[in-house]
């Protein structure tokens, strides 16, 4: 397990004009999202709040979104976009590269209550070079720049696992706790939430999609290739703040 990248055969694009994400949508991955919202509920309760989804891909954060939420998905894939505006009509979904865009909203000043960065950490990728961009910075530049004082940056990463003792939940949720603790403190966030959480049962509507993702491998207890790939997906929730919330 000696790799630091994903390692990709298919495009971004192509693997949304596949099915290769359509896991995403299942209700098994319902967690991945669910956990989160009802932390924003909880913070803003029944007041209206602005959120920005970096990278948003098929839009699959939106379905658990409440109301009173002003919502705004990113993305370089053109297709994804066009997806989503059929799918969310009356939504905002911008297709533009992630960098142009934030740097857009630092010129004209404008702040979000919440920045969703969910399956960005290891995957932010130029769309024409594909080399990955850094997450580091784009937090930083976030936290700094464009969430509101109170407001919230939400880091989703998933992890997959298996059976084999390399490549137990404990090991990869240990090193990935790890990881995004590190790039927050270093970032000087406030950590005010952290939660894991399991996708139970995904891993048999995967198995069922005509293009697998790269990452899905279906015999748990092989000794993975890479910490990259597995047989069962979880999710980190951190939800980190530029300012000391209370209350």
């Amino acid at each position: 397990m000696e790799d630091n990248n994903p390692q990709r055969k298919m495009s971004e694009e192509e693997r949304f004009q596949s099915d290769s994400y359509s896991y995403l949508e299942q209700p098994e991955n319902a967690t991945r999202y669910t956990l989160p919202i009802h932390f924003l509920e909880d913070a803003f309760k029944e007041r209206s709040f602005s959120l920005l989804d970096l990278g948003c891909g098929n839009g699959a954060l939106l379905k658990y979104l409440p109301s009173q939420c002003d919502y705004v998905g990113v993305d370089h894939s053109e297709y994804a976009i066009q997806y989503c505006s059929n799918l969310y009509p009356k939504r905002t979904f911008v297709c533009e590269d992630l960098w142009v865009f934030l740097r857009k909203l630092a010129t004209e000043n404008k702040k979000f209550d919440a920045v969703v960065l969910c399956g960005m950490i290891y995957h932010t990728v130029d769309k024409e070079s594909q080399q990955r961009k850094n997450e580091q910075e784009i937090i930083q530049f976030c936290l700094d720049k464009i969430i509101s004082d109170k407001g919230y940056l939400i880091i989703i990463i998933g992890l997959n696992y298996g059976n084999h003792p390399n490549h137990s939940l404990f090991v990869r949720a240990e090193w990935l706790q790890k990881l995004v603790e590190k790039m927050l403190e270093t970032a000087k966030a406030n950590i005010v939430y952290e939660n894991l959480c399991l996708q139970i049962g995904l891993e048999k509507k995967i198995a069922q999609q005509k293009v697998i993702p790269e990452w899905f491998v279906q015999d748990a207890s092989t000794d993975y290739s890479s910490k990259f790939v597995g047989t069962y997906w979880a999710s980190w929730t951190f939800i980190g703040s530029p300012a000391c919330v209370t209350g």
